[in-house]
């Protein structure tokens, strides 16, 4: 044991170095701008000081100890008088460690409880006993914590006051040295009246050791605390937080000061008026086409928020409609549809792992048929998951993942038809990626930090230059959005932008993103907690600051590039997506694939000729046109007032039918059988009536609908009827003449499931 002793007092006077502090990297933008300086992630450190204003040292010395100068590294003294004020507050009010014993902390772990105390002591005697008190004073100015990711007094007087530490007045000198002890509790800007008092103690302290006269610490004490506004600890704390640095110097990375200072301020002005909506953040990303370099990154509204160091441009979040052009691309490579080609938005349902799914549109409205084009710019939730069950869901994932969506590693069954919808979580970088490719020929490449970082061997062909260039000229087409957007929408730029809004269920998320000849701009907006907004789409929550961005960074009007090669335009029929005829009432020109560009003229209009309506004379007949629907049609069109009406006669011979032909085809054609439904308890149920639709030639009578076999409703053409569901197992029969022709049987939940 007595060895044991004196090998412990003989160790103290064993030299110790002190190492190397921290590696500082200095980020600095494109353009050199200096963007931070940072050794690790959230600590802020300014230069190294080898020496300071006359005012600093003898102020830190009297605020934290004193009696600096006279003790060997521990204070006796201080630790007696400490237990004392304690004792007698019955709180800890002061602490008894030394400035040495503050550098050991700051420099080395030490171990918990009272051994730790002890080796505390032990390491910081034998500081004193290796270096000079100026040394160990030295490098406790340029480690200790002041607070607010300051580490450093260097650091400490760029994030309070924005100035060197020569520029300090005496009270900004006061009020630093006093934040080590509580860097929480005395923090400025959360505890202004702490740091005030703080600051007063160490003036008046400092008066009453005769190093400042009476009449200066007053007038010190009277100054206004004169903190610069709050701010993070670098232009971009997002962004930094993200690169790795190892023990490089020097960063430049690909940010652009000057975009990056004006997406903060859009953000926030953006931010701060949806507040009432409970709205309290939005990420950004924009990304040169390119070069794939990122220009500006914001990952919060505020990074001094409660959650703001949450980096929205790296969360996982719903995509809601987001997704949709990417299908359409692969669907139009595999040739599986044109942009002409018909969907039918009508109700549908799909037998999954969790029961009957029958989406809904963003408006809760059907719209027949309609283009590829029509269904993506409007962005309609039926067509698109009819297009990916044509697509499917195996080989949809396999494309997502190719174009960099790492996040989405999960069985396509996991996802089901609702990938296309928002059901994966996926990350705003990654979204913006994808879409760069559409201004890049399909080519993916990962997106760049560092100038000079060349990913070109990374990247790698994904999507067919063709599809890729198809699918940005529909995202980029006004007219095609009015139907949803109206003619005058936010997204409407002065430069030629591919802008897609996407909203996920519960508005939990909105999106935009938008691609211009030049960036590629992604935007968030939400919470963090995952707390819903109040009614809050894309349109309205992440378009209209898409919006401002690209306004602010293209300033020339630049239209979409031409076509590549294999692209073809055709004139075609709005409504039935075939090559326009005489009888059309008008046509458009669409783009095709070369090779599936459609060959015959619209069946769908017709030319006749009816009679006088007063009294049905033919001679006096008149041209009008006629749309001859597609069955699957008849019904909505009926229901839509878009049927033919019978004004008067066709003034045309019409052959009878052949004896013994087959009767007529009559059946259900919607609901499905085997679909479960849900009343959703935030509509009223009135407004969640099913309209039950049959198939059956034009003038078949005697047709009834029966629930449960009592008749609900004799129905005429379109032989629709609109029934109000009640919570239940249910079968619905279609009758004709008495007799049932066919049923379905469904079944209604009390609850939506969306």
């Amino acid at each position: 044991m007595l060895l044991t002793i004196l090998g412990s007092v003989a160790s103290l006077w064993i030299p110790i170095e002190i190492p190397e502090p921290p590696v500082a990297t200095r980020f600095t933008d494109r353009n050199g701008v200096v963007l931070a300086d940072r050794p690790v992630p959230e600590r802020a450190r300014g230069q190294w000081l080898d020496a300071f204003p006359e005012r600093v040292t003898p102020a830190m010395i009297n605020a934290e100890d004193h009696r600096f100068r006279d003790h060997w590294g521990t204070d006796p003294v201080g630790i007696a008088r400490a237990m004392r004020i304690n004792l007698e507050s019955g709180t800890i009010r002061q602490g008894g460690s030394t400035i040495t014993q503050q550098l050991v902390r700051n420099i080395w772990d030490r171990p918990s409880g009272l051994v730790g105390k002890a080796w505390e002591a032990w390491m910081a005697v034998r500081l004193e006993n290796s270096h000079s008190k100026d040394d160990i004073l030295t490098e406790y100015l340029n480690r200790v914590y002041f607070g607010n990711h300051a580490y450093g007094i260097d650091a400490a007087a760029h994030v309070y006051f924005d100035k060197t530490v020569a520029g300090l007045s005496m009270a900004e000198v006061a009020l630093l040295v006093a934040l080590p002890r509580r860097p929480s509790g005395l923090d400025p800007w959360r505890h202004p009246d702490a740091a005030v008092e703080a600051r007063e103690r160490v003036l008046m302290r400092l008066a009453g050791l005769g190093q400042l006269s009476v009449a200066d610490a007053q007038v010190a004490s009277k100054e206004p605390l004169g903190l610069r506004p709050r701010y993070p600890w670098s232009h971009a704390p997002h962004f930094i937080r993200r690169l790795e640095t190892g023990r490089t110097r020097a960063v430049q990375t690909t940010l652009d000061l000057r975009i990056q200072q004006m997406v903060v301020e859009v953000v926030q002005d953006t931010v701060t008026s949806l507040k009432l909506w409970n709205v309290s953040h939005a990420a950004v990303l924009v990304v040169d086409n390119e070069s794939a370099d990122v220009l500006a990154y914001v990952g919060s509204a505020d990074w001094t928020a409660t959650d703001g160091q949450v980096d929205g441009v790296s969360a996982l979040r719903s995509p809601g409609s987001t997704l949709k052009p990417f299908l359409v691309q692969q669907a139009l490579e595999r040739r599986q549809v044109t942009l002409a080609t018909i969907q039918p938005d009508l109700p549908k349902s799909w037998s999954t792992t969790h029961g009957t799914w029958s989406p809904r549109n963003y408006d809760k409205t059907h719209n027949g048929p309609v283009r590829v084009r029509s269904a993506l710019a409007r962005s309609l939730n039926i067509p698109a998951a009819d297009l990916l069950n044509t697509v499917g869901v195996s080989n949809f994932l396999e494309r997502l993942r190719g174009l960099g969506f790492e996040s989405l590693q999960k069985r396509p069954d996991h996802y089901g038809l609702g990938l296309v919808l928002g059901d994966g979580e996926v990350r705003l970088d990654e979204l913006v990626g994808a879409y760069r490719t559409m201004a890049d020929g399909g080519r993916y490449r990962p997106l760049v930090f560092r100038l000079g970082q060349d990913t070109q061997a990374d990247g790698r062909d994904v999507v067919d230059p063709r599809a890729a260039w198809m699918v940005r000229h529909v995202l980029d087409d006004a007219a095609a959005r009015a139907p949803a957007f109206g003619v005058d929408s936010v997204l409407e730029s002065d430069v030629s932008m591919a802008a897609k809004t996407g909203t996920s269920v519960g508005w939990r998320d909105n999106w935009a993103v938008g691609v211009t000849p030049t960036v590629t701009v992604g935007v968030w907006v939400g919470n963090f907690d995952g707390k819903p907004m109040n009614d809050v789409s894309g349109i309205t929550g992440a378009a209209p600051i898409l919006r401002r961005i690209v306004d602010a960074i293209n300033t020339a009007d630049l239209p979409l590039e031409d076509p590549p090669d294999g692209v073809v335009p055709v004139r075609i029929c709005p409504l039935s997506g075939e090559r326009v005829s005489e009888a059309c009432p008008g046509g458009m020109t669409e783009m095709f694939l070369e090779g599936t560009e459609p060959h015959g003229e619209c069946t769908w209009h017709e030319l006749v000729r009816l009679a006088d309506p007063t009294d049905g004379d033919c001679s006096t007949a008149v041209d009008a046109l006629s749309v001859n629907w597609p069955p699957r049609f008849v019904s909505w069109a009926a229901e839509s007032g878009k049927g033919a009406r019978r004004r008067a006669s066709i003034c045309r011979d019409m052959p009878e039918s052949p004896s013994g032909a087959a009767p007529p085809v009559v059946g259900i054609s919607w609901p499905d059988d085997g679909i479960v439904v849900y009343m959703d308890p935030r509509d009223p149920v009135e407004q969640q009536a099913l309209h039950l639709r049959a198939s059956a030639p034009r003038d078949t009578e005697g047709l009834e609908w029966a629930l449960n076999g009592e008749v609900l409703a004799r129905v005429e053409y379109p032989f629709t009827h609109r029934w109000v569901p009640t919570v239940g197992d249910h079968r619905i029969e279609l009758k004709h003449r008495g007799s049932v022709v066919d049923s379905i049987r469904l079944r209604v939940g009390g609850e939506a499931r969306d």
